[in-house]
């Protein structure tokens, strides 16, 4: 009879029972394992993505409310917007392990950011939607959606309403861009896949920022908005086209005018001509009154008549000399007066081609009088089509012809109409679209009321020189017979700085001009261009070089010190400025502080600003620009 080993036996069962716990254990472990992972990552990033889906599909509803005029609808959708975006958030961050990984820590961040930031403007969009509530029969917005011309009025009045609220959501639309400040759209890439992340992003930070700075820095403009859309009582406005292609100080050759009315919101032309038309009125004037029409030296030395004699008398067309916009339209206004017709307007809007070319860019083709207007390439001048039959237009003007018609007022009214009738899907490309004009100084306002004045120039949409304790430049070229040869003028200019103890600082301003394109019998010519940088009051002239005539001084013009030169620029070729000269500034800490201010009606000509001769910094000049210079 054989023995049994149980030390063996209970060996065997001991082993058994270790493996199967750490087969428990290994199992528990994965099971907690994928738990964890079920918490952290995939219920999370399933709420994100239900919240989103959520969003938009209510902001569709928003849109759609908008469309057909159904504050309901809005109202109710924008709740639902706001249950999703407070889903989001929580989502987001259960997600907040993901901030500490790097590199997508970042966008981590940046979506925690955005999503904030909706809160605060959905907050506020509520509060602004249920203000309008018991005023939705008033309004209209009971799902009957208006025409184009009758939705202007609506808005006006809806303006009037929303105005008493700002107080309100201010706070919340300023958290919003307060949110989204820091945030880069160039990190991201341009596209994934077949979505324009980097565009997506721009525009969310862009329209974020722009609703807080209209609620705050732009609040006054949006008071007198009512005021100078004809509520409670009808606006005239002189609409005067200045054509940038033959520069001029504001910005323009001032070719056309038309006269709008706008009542509450409502656009109409009572009368449309070009500016040849007024100038014969007023010498028709002269002859039977004595008039003060001695035109300024600059246009006597460089502008003469077409027989090549000096001009004894200054036009309508040639009176925005200053390149302060309010002096050359009290210069306009006091010959436009000797008429005897009285002021009949109550402001002056000035635009030029890029506003047209613009507009056309989002209506598409607009036709007047046989001739189509369009964005597209011409190749007669390397140039949209609009901009060629604008210059077309303006050269019959200045022919004379006597059956030249009066195209900007049919041309402008048609393009209002379609802008006002487009979809509401193409509003936010209309206000773009005006605000970037503006801020380029492609359309400026002079307005008689002065309320209304000072809230567009705090925007700086008024075109003034402006005062500053800063160092300061502003170059402003004048075509002066000339054709329309700024078409194709290219321009780039360099600020060398050398800061000094004794209250001076010596500056080199170097200006390149050139024109790269051949010569045109009515296009492009000899750019004749009379020249004025103007820099801090009291600076001082050391040398100059490249000027046909010898450079001058004005000591003292708009608060400041100008240098007056004069130089031709032909076809297919180039001319350099330079000017050397001391300005009344010493250095004070690590920065040097410089305004930079735009003309109007020039291209975003490239700056190059150094210090000791050393680059500091470079930009395309599309806006008046403010820089502290890093010593």
């Amino acid at each position: 009879m054989g023995f049994t080993n149980l030390n063996r036996k209970i060996d065997r069962t001991r082993l058994y029972s270790k493996r199967k716990r750490s087969y428990k254990k290994f199992f528990l472990s994965i099971l907690v394992f994928f738990l964890i992972l079920a918490v952290a990552i995939y219920f999370p990033l399933r709420g994100v993505v239900s919240a989103s889906k959520k969003i938009k599909t209510a902001a569709k509803g928003v849109s759609e409310g908008a469309k057909s005029e159904n504050l309901d609808l809005i109202r109710s959708n924008l709740k639902e917007m706001k249950v999703a975006s407070n889903e989001l958030n929580s989502s987001l961050s259960m997600l907040f392990w993901a901030g500490w990984i790097p590199y997508l820590g970042g966008f981590y961040s940046d979506a925690k950011h955005f999503a904030k930031a909706a809160t605060y403007e959905l907050d506020a969009g509520q509060t602004l939607a249920d203000s309008l509530d018991p005023f939705k029969q008033e309004l209209g917005f009971t799902g009957q959606a208006n025409s184009g011309i009758d939705r202007v009025t609506q808005g006006v009045k809806v303006l009037n309403k929303v105005i008493p609220q700002l107080d309100k959501v201010e706070p919340q639309f300023k958290k919003a861009a307060e949110e989204v400040k820091d945030i880069d759209p160039n990190k991201y890439p341009v596209k994934f896949g077949r979505y324009p992340v980097r565009e997506y992003v721009n525009t969310a930070k862009n329209f974020i920022g722009g609703v807080s700075y209209a609620v705050t820095e732009a609040r006054p403009i949006i008071e007198q908005a009512p005021k100078a859309l004809g509520e409670p009582s009808a606006k005239n406005y002189l609409l005067i086209f200045q054509n940038d292609k033959e520069l001029r100080p504001t910005g323009g050759f001032m070719t056309a005018y038309a006269f709008l009315k706008i009542d509450k919101g409502r656009v109409s032309s009572s009368s449309s001509d070009d500016i040849y038309r007024l100038d014969e009125k007023l010498l028709n004037v002269r002859k039977s009154k004595i008039c003060p029409l001695t035109p300024p030296d600059p246009i006597v030395k460089y502008l003469p008549e077409a027989n090549g004699k000096p001009r004894t008398a200054w036009s309508m067309r040639d009176s925005n000399l200053s390149p302060d916009v309010p002096t050359s339209m009290r210069d306009f206004e006091r010959l436009y007066s000797y008429l005897g017709e009285g002021t009949k307007f109550d402001g002056i809007i000035l635009i030029d081609t890029y506003v047209v070319e613009s507009l056309i860019a989002i209506t598409g083709p607009v036709e007047v009088f046989g001739t189509k207007y369009s964005a597209d390439l011409d190749k007669r001048c390397n140039c949209p089509n609009v901009i060629y039959e604008l210059e077309r237009y303006s050269q019959i003007i200045e022919k004379g012809e006597a059956d030249r018609k009066a195209v900007l007022g049919t041309l402008m009214q048609q393009i209002l109409a379609r802008s006002l009738n487009a979809s509401s899907d193409n509003l936010p490309l209309f206000i773009n679209a005006g605000v970037n004009l503006a801020n380029k100084k492609d359309i400026i306002f002079y307005m008689r009321d002065q309320d209304l004045q000072q809230s567009l120039s705090k925007l700086n949409w008024t075109g003034e020189i402006r005062q500053t304790s800063a160092d300061y430049l502003n170059i402003n070229d004048s075509n002066f017979a000339g054709g329309k040869s700024n078409l194709y003028v290219e321009e780039k200019v360099e600020l060398d700085i050398t800061p000094a103890q004794n209250g001076k600082a010596r500056h080199k301003l170097t200006i390149d001009y050139s024109n790269p394109q051949p010569y045109n019998t009515w296009l492009n010519g000899i750019n004749r261009d009379y020249v004025r940088i103007y820099v801090p009051k009291g600076s001082s002239l050391i040398n100059s070089k490249g000027s046909d005539v010898k450079v001058t001084t004005i000591e003292d013009q708009l608060g400041k010190t100008v240098f007056e030169a004069f130089i031709q620029i032909r076809p297919q070729n180039s001319r350099t400025l330079i000017f050397e000269y001391d300005v009344p500034i010493s250095q004070s800490g690590k920065e040097w502080p410089l305004l930079v201010q735009k003309q109007p009606g020039t291209k975003d000509f490239k700056y190059t600003i150094k210090v000791n001769g050393k680059k500091k910094t470079d930009f395309n000049l599309a806006f008046d620009k403010n820089i502290n210079i890093p010593l």
